[in-house]
């Protein structure tokens, strides 16, 4: 008998585990959302959205199975981040699901006004992926959504793809919220626009994304920008180095050479006396010549030891442009060295945060460059200059 109560017992429980599919969602009615970009316009915010057309999927280059594309742009107006969004829903039939968006892109006019209330809404929905990349636009954002980038699938993949390749550990929305939240730190996010893919004389034009340089933030608003060498030093001080190139004048003869940073390590030190800060920056580079446009020639130790101290000044004197710029015009600590001090010497932190903002702009720098040449390439000499008027050490 116990044994018949207990199999009867099991087989009325076999239900309760069973719950079925009770809040399904079929997949027809379901509107897949691959990016969103914000603007602000006026006094009202725009929300542009790019949907991925199911009946389109499957073609290459961003093109659908019938040769149109693969995807199409929803966009309106509201006086609020998620007003706009729900007129862009009433125009949808299907529902709009942001699980499977790639990249958020934040228009440069709302970027200056402030972002943290636009995150509200990208945080508060559950169904929102916080793990998308955030990029930031000079001029309005929706721009980027309707490009033709053909050699991602969508625009909104391009805007990925290049974020991922240009910083070993990019913005998402997830630490974009933890770094607004932290002490001693200010945001920075790259910069991307619309870029031609030929000049129009040479063939038919299409429009790609690159990216610009980086966005300089003090607490939540966009104060100002990086671009060209000072923005590339400054992924290199912030430890995201991927694949960062620069051109350094020849330490002999006339020209320059091209390096490219395989390795980068950045070691922040700070040094403390009362109210007097200084931030030791510890650089440890390796890298490979990737092209001489110069008639010099660093094929002894001594050549390439002249090189590597030409590399040295110039990395040393970016930085020492960026870093006067972070702390002099934009007064955003973009290094982090706030959090540095926070992290490693906790009650000096604890007596300096209250006044950092002052504090900040007159912390001295003190910068230590170690520079190591693997290799300068295949071709040992110039090429295309007659052994005569080549440089050598």
């Amino acid at each position: 008998m116990r044994k018949i109560l207990t199999i009867t017992a099991m087989i009325l429980m076999c239900p309760v585990f069973l719950t079925g599919c009770w809040d399904r969602r079929e997949i027809n009615d379901i509107a897949f959302v691959l990016g969103t970009a914000v603007d602000k316009e006026g006094s009202a915010y725009r929300t542009s959205v790019q949907v991925a057309l199911p009946g389109e999927l499957g073609g290459a280059s961003g093109k659908g199975v019938s040769g149109g594309k693969g995807w199409y742009i929803e966009s309106a107006l509201g006086k609020t981040i998620r007003l706009s969004t729900s007129a862009v829903q009433r125009s949808n039939s299907r529902e709009l699901n942001a699980s499977t968006r790639r990249s958020l892109i934040i228009g440069e006019e709302l970027a200056r006004e402030g972002i943290s209330s636009m995150l509200d809404i990208f945080t508060r929905v559950p169904q929102n992926r916080l793990l998308s990349v955030v990029a930031v636009t000079e001029g309005p954002a929706y721009e980027i959504l309707n490009t033709d980038a053909l050699i991602e699938p969508y625009p909104s993949e391009m805007v990925r793809e290049l974020i991922l390749s240009y910083t070993k550990n990019p913005i998402r929305i997830v630490t974009l919220l933890d770094e607004l939240l932290s002490e001693g730190l200010d945001v920075i996010l790259p910069i991307i626009k619309v870029d031609p893919s030929v000049p129009p004389k040479v063939g038919e034009v299409v429009k790609n994304i690159s990216i610009d340089g980086l966005a300089i933030f003090k607490g939540d608003q966009m104060v100002g920008t990086l671009k060209g060498d000072l923005a590339r030093i400054i992924i290199l001080g912030m430890n995201q180095n991927k694949s960062i190139e620069m051109t350094i004048p020849a330490p002999m003869g006339e020209g320059t050479l091209e390096i490219l940073f395989r390795h980068s390590h950045v070691k922040l030190v700070p040094k403390i006396q009362g109210d007097d800060v200084t931030m030791q920056v510890n650089m440890q580079l390796v890298g490979t010549v990737t092209e001489s446009a110069s008639d010099f020639s660093p094929t002894s130790n001594m050549g390439m030891r002249k090189l590597e101290e030409s590399v040295q000044e110039k990395v040393k004197s970016d930085l020492t442009k960026a870093l006067a710029v972070l702390q002099n015009q934009y007064h955003a600590d973009s290094l982090g060295f706030g959090q540095t001090i926070q992290r490693k010497k906790p009650k000096d932190w604890d007596r300096l945060k209250s006044r950092w903002q002052d504090i900040y702009p007159h912390v001295k720098v003190e910068i230590a460059v170690d520079m190591h040449l693997e290799t300068v390439g295949q071709a040992l000499e110039p090429m295309g200059l007659p052994e005569e008027e080549v440089i050598h050490d």
